[in-house]
């Protein structure tokens, strides 16, 4: 592990930090939020002073849910998915010790690391450090990146590609530009698997899912853009939906994604105005 000292978390979102700004850019973006106290920094030490851990909690098989506790930052519900070809690990949290890389060096490690979009980035290169893995951020939201460090663990993509054997990541946009999936096809027992992050998040009421531009916020997205997503993602294959915050769709969640967009297009464009 490298120093914590050498760089710092924001307390609010968790993302690594080395750059010389007094308020953490992507707390201060209109999606997020600096607390009313104030912009808070911490580091790893700090946190693992504090008692900090990385829980690990099997999901189904090959496929395991991580979440620091006690609960840090925003909550996501990182995932770290299984493959003959390597592992990866799919939003990040902002917390990572010894204890935790021995515990997923013993699942296999870490071949890859990526996140939907910018507020699960987390200290990705410390995890990434740990492993020896790479990386990958979507080149449109390269300019959150708050740390990149100097040995070119982080690169950059656009088209879709396939980040190990077995799982394709795209990027359908919505709640950032480069708001990214991706498809585990040995998922579900061979139904497929969509790691959406928050570009359709699940939400309490079973079969439906939402999409934001802001969830803490409220921020909606237009009905074109919902559209657009949903248009892409009726593309893939895939039965079950795992979101960023440990919720899911546990069968038929293509057909999901897609009714509620319709749903959620009908509302912003003003059709059902008469029941308001």
């Amino acid at each position: 592990m490298s120093a914590a000292e050498a760089w710092r978390l924001c307390e609010t979102c968790g993302v690594e930090n080395d750059l010389d700004e007094q308020t953490c850019a992507i707390c201060a973006d209109e999606r997020q939020y600096v607390p009313a106290g104030g912009q808070r920094w911490t580091t790893l030490a700090r946190r693992a002073a504090e008692g900090f851990r990385v829980e690990i909690t099997e999901v189904e098989r090959d496929c395991y849910a991580l979440h620091a506790v006690p609960r840090a930052d925003v909550g996501q519900s990182a995932t770290l998915v299984r493959t003959p070809h390597g592992n990866l690990l799919w939003e990040v949290p902002g917390y990572v010790d010894e204890a935790a890389v021995r515990a997923v060096g013993d699942l296999g490690g870490v071949a890859a690391v990526m996140a939907s979009h910018p507020h699960m980035y987390g200290c990705q290169l410390e995890w990434a450090r740990a492993f020896g893995a790479t990386v990958h951020v979507a080149e449109v939201d390269r300019d959150w990146v708050r740390r990149w460090g100097d040995h070119g663990e982080i690169v950059t993509w656009s088209e879709p590609f396939d980040v190990l054997p077995g799982i394709r990541v795209l990027q359908p946009g919505g709640h950032f530009p480069g708001s990214s999936v991706a498809v585990w096809a040995a998922g579900a027992q061979g139904r497929g698997v969509l790691l959406s992050g928050d570009t359709c998040k699940a939400v309490p009421d079973a079969g439906w899912v939402s999409f934001m531009r802001s969830f803490p916020n409220l921020l909606p997205l237009s009905a074109a853009v919902v559209t657009r997503v949903a248009d892409t993602l009726a593309g893939l294959s895939f039965d079950r939906l795992y979101d960023n915050f440990g919720m899911q769709v546990p069968a038929d969640a293509r057909s999901v994604v897609a009714r509620s967009a319709q749903r959620y297009a009908a509302w912003v464009r003003g059709d059902h105005d008469d029941l308001t």
